[in-house]
């Protein structure tokens, strides 16, 4: 309720204050004012308040300010600019009451009916005006009528532009912001099913754990009777061992699958394009450099495009090779440039960097699990060492290979081949 109360308050001072911009075309006390523009868009604008009401507020706000002026500004007697300034009070209330009655907030999507509602009840309003200025003669009837139409369609047709304008505009910002969160949920995807990827993984390595406990456990049973404790305790801890991996693959297990369900369904969209996988990994990187504070130029540069099915994978690993490049930048000069182009039957995605370069020694290591050269001095906090396995294991998975290519002085390249084959779509139609 207040809130209401605070809008139609500001619809009448708002209508008040740019009803000071005006003419007067009659060279009487009857002004045409642009005020009516603004209380029109208001009540479209705040959409929940009522009309009536807020015609009211607006016309005793009109009052109050245009008294407010003559008396204090053009010394005129307070009870001669009060009848003065009544039928412009009468206007706003008729013109309230009028819009009100035709529901003319209705209207909007149908142009011709919302500028004709609009003028028949300015045009009415303004004569409701006129009379009790007491200014209609019959012998300038005419002149008064076509000027008050004209000032009317004027009016109305503003007041249709100019909404449609704000709401085109608010419009264009929703669909940006939208197209922002497209993008972090879609890179949030891909990051997602490359962890179902490796989780799935992780449930074979277990499988084969398991079975190697309980094929244990049956040699030990086979051995005969046992004798002796400790290897009755070594076929019991076998046996156990062998629940215990089980019940951690169940454990795995449920992971994907509520992972899975929280993901897109797979039937959703079946390709994307190499193109918006860039973009949509710059536009990400653009604001995290923003973030960060850090001045590096990331470059994407694409030969030949074409649609892939397998764009989660790829973002996945774009997003980790070029992150391991952003983290290696610190020069004022930095860079990091991303290629995709095609050599003989593999499509090849280049990841170059000037950043601080990985010692020859540590070149064969880097795609070893828990190998790592991050460290974080004032958090003592250190890398994982498993992005790089990751990538690899990734590009596995496509039967393609992955490797750094150290050629060039003062750059870093990785360097990831995946053949055309597994990689390239060739129909056309994007579900």
């Amino acid at each position: 309720m207040k809130n209401r109360l605070k809008e139609m308050l500001l619809v009448g001072l708002f209508t008040a204050f740019t009803g000071q911009v005006n003419f007067y075309p009659f060279g009487t006390d009857f002004r045409i004012t642009i005020g009516v523009i603004i209380f029109t868009f208001l009540l479209l604008y705040f959409h929940s308040i009522p009309i009536v009401t807020t015609s009211l507020i607006t016309g005793i706000s009109v009052l109050i300010v245009r008294v407010g002026i003559d008396v204090f500004a053009n010394a005129v007697d307070f009870d001669a600019a009060t009848l003065k300034h009544i039928p412009a009070l009468m206007y706003y209330i008729s013109y309230g009451i009028i819009i009100d009655r035709t529901s003319f907030r209705k209207l909007f999507g149908k142009p011709i009916y919302f500028i004709v509602t609009l003028t028949a009840a300015d045009i009415a309003s303004n004569f409701v005006e006129l009379m009790l200025r007491n200014q209609i003669t019959s012998k300038v009837f005419d002149e008064i009528f076509s000027t008050i139409m004209l000032a009317a369609v004027i009016r109305s047709s503003l007041v249709l532009a100019l909404f449609w304008i704000i709401k085109y505009y608010s419009l264009l910002i929703t669909k940006e912001e939208h197209q922002k969160r497209y993008k972090e949920l879609l890179l949030l995807t891909a990051k997602l099913k490359s962890e179902v990827f490796f989780l799935k993984k992780s449930m074979q390595d277990i499988e084969g754990a398991m079975a190697k406990s309980y094929s244990i456990y049956n040699a030990l049973k086979e051995c005969g009777p046992m004798t002796k404790a400790v290897p009755e305790n070594l076929m019991a801890d076998s046996l156990n061992l062998s629940i215990d991996i089980h019940e951690i693959k169940k454990d795995y297990n449920r992971i994907v699958m509520s992972m899975e369900k929280l993901m897109p369904a797979d039937d959703g969209y079946k390709t994307m394009w190499i193109k918006e996988i860039f973009e949509t990994i710059g536009d990400i990187f653009t604001r995290y450099l923003d973030v960060i504070n850090k001045d590096i130029e990331i470059s994407f540069e694409l030969a030949k495009d074409f649609r892939t099915s397998e764009y989660f994978i790829i973002m996945s690993i774009l997003n980790n090779l070029i992150q391991n490049s952003v983290e290696a930048c610190y020069a004022s000069d930095s860079y990091v440039k991303v290629r995709c182009f095609q050599e003989d039957d593999m499509i090849v995605f280049s990841i170059q960097d000037n950043g601080k370069g990985i010692k020859e020694k540590e070149e064969e290591l880097v795609f070893e699990p828990g190998f790592t050269t991050k460290f974080n001095p004032e958090t003592g906090q250190v890398s994982t060492g498993l992005g790089l396995t990751h990538i690899k294991l990734l590009t596995e998975h496509l039967r393609g290979k992955v490797y750094l290519n150290n050629a060039a002085e003062g750059m870093t390249e990785f360097r990831l081949e995946l053949p055309m084959d597994i990689l390239v779509c060739e129909e056309d139609d994007d579900v």
